[in-house]
């Protein structure tokens, strides 16, 4: 079995990602108020479960962000 190395993504291909991983944590808040409105109670849990997440994933992106912005590779 082959292992694949991950590359150092661009700080630019990072923001990207958080971008995203921020509208979709946005699109999942505007959704679950729908259904916690609606009295769909478990579906607006599992909802919550995945803003959460995506919360995270945010987060993680953020910081290596901020590892991007210190590399010794990205300074000038």
């Amino acid at each position: 079995m082959t292992t694949a190395r991950a590359q150092p993504l661009a700080a630019s291909e990072l923001t990207k990602a958080r971008y995203f991983l921020f509208e979709a944590h946005m699109l999942v808040t505007d959704v679950r108020s729908l259904f916690f409105n609606g009295d769909d109670f478990a579906t607006a849990a599992r909802l919550k479960d995945i803003q959460g997440r995506l919360a995270d994933e945010v987060q993680a992106v953020e910081r290596l962000i901020e590892q991007a912005g210190s590399s010794p590779v990205n300074a000038a």
